[in-house]
């Protein structure tokens, strides 16, 4: 049997991306009866027309679609494509068992992770246009996709297409549902950006980034220059001097570098030393999970910032950025329709 490809997603904000990552099974959010003797999606869309009777019909056909796809479609062997929202990494795994039902209600599929953190600039715009599917479950085949993932997988390399980049729909089957056709377009430009990031502020620059987002804030700032550190990046205070609470030890980490819980602890240590109440981490590439483990224990005195904490407060004060920022990342807010009926959604 030919083996396929298949986008996932695990809840709305990734709440059960962990999870599933340290047991293997991919749980659903859809709080519908057990589906193991529906066949085909007729019978899975009565079961969803009795767990939602106030959805509308196009809803309906849509998650029909789509669990349909997780119970009948999807086989033992093909590989998964897990958009990690929690991490802004990729995780790509091998179904190793049929359908059930799990926690009650939940449709799950079983999963043999092969790579759980390929981060997201190893791949393509194109690739990453599908991955940005606004869809639960859609299966993932245009622009050779499949061959590229099992070379990310192989290499750590996406080795791309060749082709030019579209958003149009390669799919018109009613009994799947391709990602080429449900394009989460506030996915697709978060990539965008990220990228742009990650290219025009490496190593000092960085610091100078998020410095410049806090003056936006209304804190006195003071960075340190390039080189060597006491253990922290960047001083801030509020008041005409900067000398009034809250005020700020802050470490920032740009690039590949995954924060350890050695340097929360220097972090720590610093806010002490200089007098400060608090401490603010920032990391690009996000934190290993001895220092997320302490994150509410550490909440009134570190805040922590992965680099989607970090574009909320960058778009938050974007307009009062200086220039030279706004130059260097020129964006512009565009507003888009939302959908009435959350097709494409859980």
């Amino acid at each position: 049997m030919t083996q396929r490809l298949w986008l996932i997603r695990l809840g709305k904000d990734g709440e059960n991306e962990m999870a599933a990552l340290d047991t293997g099974d991919c749980v659903t959010d859809w709080d519908v009866d057990d589906l193991s003797n529906a066949t085909d999606r007729d019978a899975i869309h009565k079961i969803v027309e009795v767990a939602y009777p106030n959805q509308k019909s196009g809803t309906l056909k849509h998650w029909a679609v789509q669990l349909n796809q997780l119970r009948n479609n999807i086989q033992q062997g093909d590989l998964i494509v897990l958009p990690l929202k929690t991490r802004r990494e990729i995780a790509i795994g091998e179904v190793s068992g049929p359908y059930k039902h799990v926690k009650g209600k939940h449709p799950t599929r079983s999963v043999k992770w092969l790579k759980q953190d390929i981060p997201r600039e190893a791949v393509k715009q194109d690739l990453l246009y599908s991955l940005g599917a606004s869809g639960t479950i859609c299966e993932i085949r245009r622009n050779n996709a499949l061959e590229r993932i099992q070379s990310l997988l192989a290499t750590g390399k996406d080795p791309g297409d060749g082709t030019n980049i579209s958003l149009s729909s390669d799919s018109n089957d009613d009994e799947t549902i391709s990602t080429d056709s449900i394009i989460d377009l506030k996915e697709v430009t978060r990539d965008q950006i990220e990228r742009k990031i990650a290219s025009t502020f490496t190593g000092h620059s960085f610091t100078k980034l998020v410095a410049a987002i806090l003056k936006a804030q209304g804190y006195v700032v003071h960075d340190s220059p390039p080189g060597p550190d006491a253990g922290y990046d960047i001083v801030a205070g509020r008041g005409a001097l900067g000398f009034d609470p809250p005020r700020l030890v802050v470490q920032v980490k740009s690039g590949g570098i995954v924060v350890d819980h050695p340097t929360l602890q220097s972090l720590n240590g610093c806010v002490q030393a200089a007098g400060a109440e608090h401490g603010l981490i920032v990391s690009w590439s996000g934190f290993k999970s001895t220092v997320t483990k302490e994150t509410s224990q550490q909440y009134f005195r570190i805040r922590f910032w992965d680099r989607k904490k970090l574009l909320e407060a960058l778009f938050n004060v974007y307009n009062d950025l200086p220039e030279d920022i706004r130059a260097a990342l020129p964006l512009q807010r565009i507003w888009a329709l939302v959908p009435d009926n959350n097709e494409g959604t859980e």
